[in-house]
């Protein structure tokens, strides 16, 4: 691939002709996510499929079907990523998998990735853990859970002032 496409520009509304997959912010800065942020964008899509569909179980709850092949070719991966992607995802609890059997595809219950707020003890040691031992990961562990700013006060992360500054 060339390094440099020569792209155009968009002009007036061309921005907004594209469709996109949503990931919710919550995923890119709250620590106990780690690698399966974008899969789960492209399952969440996936549910509006379902919902038009009216995939539900007699609980009432929405159900996809996305296959270890479906995220090997929308992420472009292999079969052991994939596999460690969903992995990464089921057991975080961001999604349920229930087999049906009888060469009938996985249910993926896709879960509200809402979590309560981790508190200030544990989001010290989740930021000191060897799993965190990267500079960016240890910055996003500081953003994680940032108190509620006020009208004067000025959100900081990572030691950057960030938002209106005082003064």
């Amino acid at each position: 691939m060339p390094s440099n496409l020569n792209l155009d520009y968009y002009y007036g509304t061309e921005a907004d002709q594209y469709s996109f997959y949503r990931i919710p912010k919550t995923l890119l800065t709250d620590p106990r996510y780690k690698k399966a942020k974008v899969l789960y964008g492209l399952l969440l899509d996936r549910m509006s499929l379902s919902v038009k569909n009216n995939w539900m179980d007699i609980e009432k709850r929405i159900y996809i079907y996305f296959t270890l092949e479906n995220v090997m070719c929308m992420m472009d991966c292999g079969h052991d990523k994939a596999v460690r992607l969903f992995a990464e995802l089921d057991s975080t609890g961001l999604i349920e998998r229930v087999k049906q059997g009888q060469g009938r595809p996985t249910r993926i219950y896709v879960k509200n990735f809402i979590l309560p707020p981790l508190p200030a003890p544990a989001l010290l040691a989740v930021a000191s853990s060897a799993s965190f031992a990267s500079p960016q990961a240890a910055k996003l562990t500081r953003c994680a859970a940032p108190a509620l700013p006020t009208a004067n006060a000025s959100l900081v992360c990572g030691g950057a002032p960030v938002g209106p500054r005082a003064g």
